[in-house]
């Protein structure tokens, strides 16, 4: 049986816009879990709409399956209407944060959607050789499947247990099917959900709350019950809500994945985790609701990190090993040197979305504002380059709060963060804010005028930051053509920095050279010489 996967995540209209050199681990782990039944598999990126057209002519396909978010219907769409163009008769699953929102069955023609974990879906979809018919017969206490008119929606009916990591493992040889695979940040997941189950006032108030005190303290929360079953967590996210509290990767799986990839020639790989400093803090088989007791399992982490930066200096091209966030709220002194210790030169991710203590507070962030810079500092101290995350357009946003994250963005960051990201809150179905109709806010118009400003004054502070590489000299793969300057090529660098364009009348593509930064572009590009 050969099964089609379609990675359509971050497609957008049809053309990743953002992140362009990242390849996710969920399309890999369809994959894995279809290899080890025994059956053929290809991943193709939604955009290579070519690619799709000549599998579906050359291969006789079973099942397709496409993982999206949100965002990415309209490419969903298109890849659909080449799928049903070819007349192929196969079965098509769609899965991934797009169903989070299921009224999004009766607008794609599919055949299933898969919410929520999917693991031991595939596997149940598998054991039926992908018949709906079959499947919908058998009374089944894993899954649930409903019908939606013409469509079905799946979902498991409890969360998997804290050994999915071992019973599911992702391909790691299909990583070559993504023709960019060779200088793309290749993302190992190591966490699975959150440890966030504290409920800010916004998100209580909305819920109608009773009170009930099970989670008024970030540090005295130990479970996940809820009378008003309020979703937990930050406002604006539904990760807890959808994958529940964190479980942990055990460390020879990711070493034997991190390690299979970089044999295969991946040269960037993240660690994968809401939460970095999550890693482990359960003990056994007890779940952690509190996002700050007990503290960050650092002898854990610290054999992880030791073993996969072995592996890493092993090779004789250079590779990273980087990670995705952490949550200010765990991260302390020594964790800071851990890091600074095995993965030196890396960049990493900490959530604030505002910096203004009260409304940090009340969307239900695990820790204020103040701890977010604290952290920052400590990761600056250990040649971490930290990225601040920030969120525009939040419930409870005031004009006051905007000003304080303003100040902090002028006179404060420049001594504590490499970069800042900003995002539009955009409502994520399953998360509180959703969930609970959060009101319109009254002034919305002066609202978005310092909203403007709030985002110039980001864009003027990263480029401002990028003058500050000017002269440095920084590894880079290069990636491809520059579009917009002759003789010049598109090259990402192997630790922390921006993207570099890189003068050359010789084709480069597929070199790792010295770049000597040389011009400050934009605010997320910079120019470069060879060395």
């Amino acid at each position: 049986m050969t099964v089609l996967i379609v990675d359509a995540l971050a497609a957008n209209e049809g053309r990743r816009k953002f992140s362009r050199d990242a390849i996710g681990v969920g399309s890999r782990l369809l994959a894995g879990i279809c290899e080890r039944n025994g059956n053929n598999t290809r991943i193709i990126r939604a955009e290579d709409t070519s690619e799709i057209v000549f599998c579906l002519k050359k291969e006789p396909i079973e099942a397709i399956l496409i993982s999206a978010m949100t965002v990415d219907k309209i490419a969903t769409e298109r890849v659909l209407k080449i799928i049903r163009k070819s007349k192929i008769k196969a079965n098509i699953f769609l899965g991934g944060p797009i169903l989070s929102d299921i009224k999004i069955l009766e607008d794609l023609d599919i055949s299933a959607g898969i919410r929520g974990e999917g693991e031991i879906i595939l596997q149940k979809l598998l054991d039926f050789d992908f018949h709906l018919d079959s499947l919908t017969e058998v009374q089944d206490s894993l899954i649930k499947i409903t019908r939606i008119k013409d469509k079905f929606l799946i979902e498991q009916k409890s969360l998997s247990s804290s050994n999915v990591f071992e019973d599911f493992q992702p391909s790691t040889s299909r990583i070559i099917d993504y023709t960019d695979y060779w200088f793309s940040k290749v993302y190992v997941e190591i966490t699975r959900g959150c440890s966030n189950y504290f409920r800010g006032s916004l998100v209580k108030n909305y819920g109608n709350c009773s009170d009930c005190g099970n989670c008024e303290d970030p540090d005295t929360i130990i479970t996940d019950d809820c009378p008003e079953n309020i979703p937990p967590g930050c406002g604006f996210c539904s990760v807890p809500s959808t994958f529940g509290p964190p479980r942990s990767k055990s460390v020879d799986l990711v070493v034997k994945e991190v390690k299979e990839l970089l044999n295969l020639g991946v040269r960037r790989i993240i660690l994968s985790s809401p939460g970095f400093f999550d890693y482990f803090r359960s003990k056994g088989e007890e779940s952690v609701y509190s996002p700050t007791q007990p503290p960050a399992n650092l002898d854990k982490i610290e054999e992880l990190l030791s073993k996969l930066s072995k592996i890493r200096d092993s090779y004789d091209q250079i590779c990273s090993i980087s990670i995705e966030n952490v949550k200010p709220s765990l991260v302390t002194s020594r964790g800071a040197e851990l890091i600074g210790k095995y993965l030196l030169g890396t960049a990493i991710s900490i959530g604030c979305e505002t910096f203004d203590n009260n409304h940090s507070i009340a969307i239900g962030r695990p820790s204020s504002s103040d701890k977010a810079l604290e952290a920052a500092k400590l990761f600056k101290r250990e040649n971490i380059d930290p990225q601040i995350y920030l969120i525009h357009s939040l419930p409870g946003e005031t004009v006051a709060s905007l000003n304080v994250t303003r100040k902090i963005v002028v006179r404060k960051l420049k001594d504590y963060a490499e970069k800042i990201t900003v995002y539009k809150y955009l409502p994520l179905p399953n998360s509180p804010f959703t969930i609970t109709n959060t009101p319109l806010p009254p002034d919305r118009h002066l609202l978005n005028q310092v909203r403007e400003l709030l985002k110039e004054e980001i864009v003027n502070f990263n480029r401002e930051k990028k003058k500050e590489l000017l002269g440095k000299e920084i590894p880079v793969i290069v990636a491809e053509k520059d579009i917009n300057f002759e003789d010049h090529y598109i090259s990402y660098p192997i630790f922390s920095g921006p993207a570099v364009s890189i003068h050359s009348t010789e084709n480069i593509i597929g070199k790792t050279v010295q770049a000597k930064i040389t011009n400050v572009l934009s605010d997320r590009l910079v120019k470069a010489r060879i060395i």
